[in-house]
């Protein structure tokens, strides 16, 4: 059992967001696919392309564990479950993986090669937005595909249609109250400036606010700000995407970065010589919270 800390409440709370709360992005089609990137000569890179589904936690759990080397994830997704990817971004973060969104590009051609360089399927892909954001800043180092600027996108939730019709306007109202302080708490703890709550909470679930260059490059590139000291004594002061400054310096938050997700997994996952790791991410209630 992966233990937390204060970050229960959060496990907690986003289950109780599982009945009530969605992230209306996604049209519908196929679930996400998961596969290693075959941009990725180590193998160390998964592709989660698609959908955000109910299920998709255990998913990537099960795809992670089976690996047994997965470092990063390549996010291509126009959003979807969010209470899912609430526990998809907890799960990340217990394991110290880095992520990475899709860039733009210059021309139709470049596009097209960044979609088969990453093995995408599907053009509507290339982009992460809504619930899929709360994946991304979860990462203990952020990026763009090639340090270029980001398809990035975020707004509100809103109500499944099926409970807010049971709900009253009192009862709705009570539980977006709850839904925007799971969302405050959940940015918090992934070191997202606190403008951003309350963006997400601001911009229509039919509308989308991208994130400009510059603001993902002083808000979200490079390692979390937890990491910076322990990167900056081990690799020199060029910590983060913006300062990096030599090859040299690149291999080393590279291995810092792969370092701190095997030791991770490897804290979490143990097993007998000879058989299969258990799967000990078992991090959510069975039940509802009161």
């Amino acid at each position: 059992m992966i233990k937390l800390g204060h970050r229960n409440r959060l496990i907690v709370a986003s289950w109780f967001l599982i009945s009530v709360i969605a992230s209306v992005t996604a049209w519908p089609g196929d679930a996400a696919e998961l596969r290693v990137d075959p941009s990725d000569p180590s193998a160390r890179t998964m592709v989660f392309e698609g959908k955000i589904e109910a299920g998709d936690f255990e998913r990537v759990t099960k795809f992670i564990i089976d690996s047994g080397q997965i470092t990063k994830i390549y996010l291509a997704s126009p959003g979807g479950d969010l209470a899912e990817a609430v526990k998809i971004g907890l799960l990340v973060r217990h394991l110290k993986l880095a992520t990475i969104v899709p860039s733009k590009q210059l021309t139709q051609s470049d596009r097209g090669a960044a979609l088969a360089r990453h093995g995408l399927k599907d053009n509507k892909d290339y982009l992460c937005t809504s619930a899929c954001f709360f994946i991304f800043i979860a990462g203990i180092y952020r990026s763009a595909d090639d340090h270029g600027s980001p398809i990035l996108g975020i707004h509100s939730p809103t109500l499944i249609a099926s409970a807010a019709a049971k709900l009253g306007a009192a009862q709705a109202n009570t539980t977006i109250a709850r839904a925007r302080k799971v969302i405050a708490d959940y940015f918090s703890a992934m070191d997202v400036p606190i403008k951003y709550t309350e963006e997400v909470d601001a911009v229509p679930r039919t509308k989308m606010r991208w994130i400009r260059n510059d603001e993902f490059q002083s808000d979200f590139a490079g390692f979390i700000p937890e990491l910076r000291t322990l990167v900056k004594t081990k690799c020199g002061n060029g910590f983060n995407a913006v300062d990096r400054n030599t090859q040299k310096q690149e291999q080393c938050e590279s291995e810092v970065r792969s370092d701190l997700a095997v030791a991770a997994f490897k804290a979490v996952v143990k097993a007998p010589s000879g058989e299969s790791p258990p799967l000990m991410f078992h991090i959510a209630p069975q039940g509802q919270p009161n």
